[in-house]
């Protein structure tokens, strides 16, 4: 069955991680990251978890039914397999987003191995079948794309407000916008710096 791929706004929206181990600490680090209100309910959290005090709940006791009550989307992160269970049966029951860590049958979504470069995300799925596949791919998207990549992607989003505002004719703008996609800025600004960066940027922009 083919999947739908997406991105989630998760800022401000209540998602629950069942499970206190490194893999729980894993998924709530990359929900905090997204601006999620984030609840980890255990009754056992890894030390790691002190480093994000004050910025999570904490419910400091097994799961029970009735956790996920007003989540969007809840993670499953525990290695009791009668507990992932229940979730995955409060999930379906309450219509949740639902992942189950290593355990793609029960999930009706998966999370893809990814990197990010401010802005610019770049993922890596197998669908659940091989999740080591998908990390190995990631380990070469971050060579491929190093980090350089997200002041890249900030000068061009400033490009392209310049082009949208000084180029009238719409043609031309489309052409200037795709040679401004074509700039390897990232190696640029590697080699030479922002100042670099900029002048190509600029000369392209002059060109229309």
């Amino acid at each position: 069955m083919a999947l739908y791929p997406v991105n989630l706004k998760l800022e401000g929206r209540p998602c629950v991680v069942i499970g206190g181990g490194k893999v729980a600490l894993r998924k709530a680090e990359s929900l905090l990251e997204c601006g999620a209100e984030v609840k980890v309910v255990s009754p056992v959290l890894d030390p790691e978890f002190e480093r994000h005090q004050g910025r999570f709940d904490y419910v400091d006791r097994p799961y029970r039914r009735g956790d996920l009550e007003g989540a969007f989307l809840a993670i499953a992160a525990t290695d009791d397999e009668a507990v992932n269970r229940e979730v995955e049966s409060e999930a379906q029951d309450r219509g949740l987003l639902l992942n189950v860590v290593d355990r793609p049958g029960q999930c009706n979504f998966y999370v893809p191995a990814s990197v990010r470069r401010g802005d610019l995300m770049l993922t890596v799925s197998t669908g659940g079948g091989l999740p080591a596949l998908a990390k190995r791919l990631r380990r070469q998207l971050e060579e491929e794309f190093p980090p350089e990549w997200a002041r890249a992607l900030e000068l061009l989003g400033e490009a392209r407000r310049q082009v949208i505002a000084r180029v009238k004719d719409e043609d031309a703008k489309r052409q200037c916008l795709a040679e401004l996609a074509q700039l390897d800025l990232a190696a640029i600004l590697h080699s030479g710096g922002e100042a670099a960066a900029q002048s190509e940027i600029d000369k392209c922009i002059s060109r229309y």
